[in-house]
């Protein structure tokens, strides 16, 4: 009997022993289940940066090949706007009218005109002076020459000769300080010499224009309801210069402005407002 009760609790302790084996081995087999479920959601798959995180840093850390790409944009705009401007430019000339592109010849021809007369003097000045004959007077005449020609330029002397006489009025006060300052560069494209506003303001290289309709200044000076300007030079290059297509009549008479102009030769013009020669603050001869 005592053998019997020994045999029967070895066997007990045996199938209690095999229980807690399959138990723990059921539960280490769950954790191994379970173990990549969660690896999955840890290592899933990331997800991409939003468009604004992504455009951040495309503008705070550029690549070459961003700069690359830029240079290259860049070019072709510059080589678009070229074509659209040539284009443009030969479409003015295109459809521009037959009596326009006359007076456009004809400016032309009177400019190459006057810049042969004007070589044609300096070669006879220099071969004067190199002849030896009297050179010391020529040298000395010339220089007067120079003297005065730089005088009347720079405003401060008087001056007198054909022109033009340009009188312009703005009944809708609509005339701006632009097309004043276009027509002085139109003036001296056509090769004026002096000009004069209101027998009062001598326009030099200086000259500026500012104000408002109505309002309109020159060097500091109001200009009076009626705009005077007179004009020393070649009087049909200059004509042609204002009532050429686009140029100040065509501006002043449009509907935008709905102003009234008048140009009218002169044979002889005399200006005699002058400047006053400003003091140099910093620039003095050198020698």
């Amino acid at each position: 009997m005592p053998e019997e009760s020994a045999e029967q609790e070895r066997v007990s302790a045996e199938t209690l022993a095999g229980q807690e084996k399959s138990a723990a081995e059921g539960k280490a087999a769950g954790e191994e289940k379970s173990e990549p479920e969660g690896a999955a959601e840890v290592l899933g798959p990331v997800p991409p940066p939003s468009a604004w995180r992504q455009l951040r840093v495309a503008l705070t850390a550029p690549q070459r090949t961003q700069f690359i790409i830029a240079a290259v944009a860049c070019l072709v705009a510059l080589s678009v706007v070229w074509q659209i401007r040539a284009r443009a430019d030969d479409e003015m000339y295109r459809t521009a009218r037959r009596a326009d592109l006359i007076q456009l010849v004809d400016g032309l021809s009177e400019e190459t005109r006057r810049l042969e007369s004007e070589l044609q003097e300096l070669e006879e000045t220099k071969r004067e002076l190199l002849s030896g004959d009297d050179a010391r007077r020529v040298a000395r005449d010339q220089t007067q020459r120079r003297l005065d020609a730089l005088s009347v330029l720079a405003g401060t002397a008087p001056a007198s000769g054909p022109g033009v006489r340009i009188t312009i009025s703005d009944p809708q006060v609509k005339l701006g300080a632009a097309i004043l300052l276009d027509a002085m560069g139109e003036m001296r494209d056509a090769g004026a010499e002096v000009m004069e506003f209101n027998d009062t303001i001598r326009v030099t290289a200086n000259s500026w224009v500012g104000g408002s309709p109505g309002r309109l200044i020159v060097d500091g000076t109001r200009l009076p309801e009626v705009i005077v300007l007179e004009v020393i030079g070649d009087p049909h290059a200059l004509e042609e210069a204002a009532r050429f297509r686009g140029g100040l009549a065509s501006e002043v008479s449009s509907p935008q402005i709905g102003g009234r102009i008048t140009i009218e030769q002169v044979e002889d013009l005399d200006i005699q407002s002058v400047r006053t020669p400003a003091e140099n603050v910093y620039a003095k001869p050198a020698g």
